[in-house]
């Protein structure tokens, strides 16, 4: 108990304070969408809000995976001139894309393919950004010969995938 001496009422403070564990170990979203905004400095798992599946890194590819899948999910947000990178941290590689626009994870420094912008939305969650010479493009879905792949799309399709974060 503690007395505070400009108001002689005792101060009711609990022996321990307890925080709540946000995130679950099996679960890094415990099963609720996670409102964190991607920082410098703080490792991330990035995960599609409508599947659930993360962005992994698996066999040298970008492809979207179920959490606790083979493949590595951890990227660490970096900052250079402004622009957010996703390094991944076990490759040491940028999440950025080809000269088609696709995903991938092969540059060593963060440069022009590998710049991102965050966008929160009012819903919640967030849009991925990537530069596409004086415009941003969402980070979505490009169906190539039948398969779904993740890369940046431009105007006149989808608005992108939502994505949340959690830090690691």
């Amino acid at each position: 108990m503690v007395l505070n001496p400009v108001d002689p009422k005792p101060i009711l403070t609990p022996p321990e304070t307890v925080a709540a564990d946000l995130l679950d170990d099996r679960d890094p979203f415990g099963g609720a969408s996670s409102f964190l905004v991607p920082w410098p400095s703080s490792t991330f798992i990035i995960r599609s809000v409508s599947s659930g599946y993360v962005i992994t890194l698996l066999n040298g590819r970008i492809v979207l995976t179920q959490p606790g899948g083979p493949g590595s999910i951890h990227w660490a947000c970096v900052e250079t001139k402004g622009w957010l990178g996703f390094r991944n941290v076990v490759s040491g590689n940028f999440l950025g894309h080809d000269e088609k626009g696709r995903l991938c994870c092969s540059a060593e420094r963060h440069h022009m393919w590998e710049r991102f912008c965050v966008r929160m939305r009012p819903e919640g969650g967030c849009v991925l950004l990537m530069t596409h010479y004086e415009n941003l493009w969402h980070v979505g879905i490009k169906v190539e010969q039948g398969v779904k792949k993740l890369a940046k799309i431009g105007d006149g399709g989808s608005f992108g995938i939502v994505w949340e974060f959690a830090q690691v």
